[in-house]
């Protein structure tokens, strides 16, 4: 399966957004592990994929606090089921980078050594649900010009399939058509997907795997960091005065930051704000020479607000197709 998706890949290095993507790399070499063995399909013990995960290295840090070896840098990774899945890094340039196709996606469990699932995947052409219970794959072969939608249930270990919105039987050259077409995964939440694909746009229905041609905004590209994945919150950041979370009456968030000095970027869910707090010898919401950077998280409408002391002066990756694809943050040197 290879996809030609377009897809946003950025960098936040030190609260400043830098973008770029790469050229498209098949990221097929995985990790030494076992054949796949199926039970990756079937959830027994499903992992919290809500708030905010990150990795460092071949770590991967769940909001509750638990941690899930990858076994190596992942380029990519999602969390859902059981666990992590992921598509290894070829080296350090590669991680966070989605321009990938045809790479074989892995996955693990925490406490298990990975595995390949068998599936092959594009970094535009995979997402998860929000609950992490839902696996969505749209498969794209350019050699044959046909496209098929794959729906995963975890939870129950059933795969649905879809060709809608995917015909080619009335195009010349349908292998140049889906280049054109561009098919890429566009949103996702626990009931819909919404695709580009061969037809135009298409949102398919999770449990049937039926498609229509898309007529509303549901579910809802959000293409504004600042704003929630819902519509619900945003993001403020005023010239003067700390950043805010307001709701669509302007109302703000009373939020609790234990630290003096932080930014707030973007959205890991629809509760879930996403910034940094800073130590150091500056002040003010930017770095000087010295100061050392952690990851900051935010819940709404609580405003209980987490330092995450581990991540400070780490190179961060985030879960595909997050806001921030990763983050060098800065160490105090």
């Amino acid at each position: 399966m290879r996809s030609s998706g377009v897809a946003v890949c950025g960098m936040l290095l030190l609260g400043a957004l830098v973008t770029g993507c790469t050229d498209d790399a098949d990221g097929s070499a995985g990790p030494a592990g076992p054949a796949d063995d199926g039970r990756w399909r079937t959830s027994t013990a499903p992992v919290d994929a809500s708030g905010l995960s990150w990795a460092v290295g071949s770590t991967v840090h769940l909001a509750d606090g638990t941690t899930v070896d990858t076994g190596r840098p992942p380029r990519a990774y999602v969390v859902a089921g059981d666990g992590v899945f992921f598509v290894p890094a070829d080296d350090d340039a590669s991680a966070g980078d989605p321009a990938f196709t045809g790479a074989d996606l892995w996955f693990v469990r925490p406490g298990a050594e990975p595995g390949p699932t068998g599936l092959e995947v594009a970094g535009t052409g995979l997402a998860r649900t929000p609950d992490g219970s839902r696996l969505v794959v749209l498969d794209a072969d350019y050699d044959e010009g046909t496209a098929v939608m794959r729906f995963l249930d975890l939870s129950s270990g059933e795969e649905t399939t879809s060709e809608d919105g995917m015909d080619t039987s009335g195009i010349d050259d349908p292998v140049d058509h889906l280049l054109e077409a561009e098919v890429e995964i566009l949103a996702v939440d626990d009931e819909r997907v919404r695709a580009r694909v061969i037809e135009g746009e298409e949102v398919y229905d999770l449990s049937t795997g039926e498609g229509a041609s898309a007529s509303d905004d549901e579910p809802p590209v959000v293409r504004d960091a600042l704003t929630s994945p819902d519509g619900t919150w945003r993001i403020e950041k005023p010239d003067s005065g700390p950043d805010r979370v307001v709701d669509a009456d302007g109302r703000a968030v009373d939020l609790r930051v234990p630290q003096e000095r932080w930014n707030l970027s973007w959205w890991a869910d629809q509760e879930t704000a996403v910034g940094t707090v800073i130590t150091g010898p500056g002040t003010g919401k930017r770095t000087t020479e010295g100061d050392t950077v952690a990851l900051l998280s935010c819940r709404v409408p609580t405003g209980a607000c987490t330092v995450l002391e581990d991540s400070a002066g780490e190179t961060v990756l985030f879960p595909l197709r997050s806001s921030v694809a990763a983050i060098m943050l800065q160490d105090g040197e």
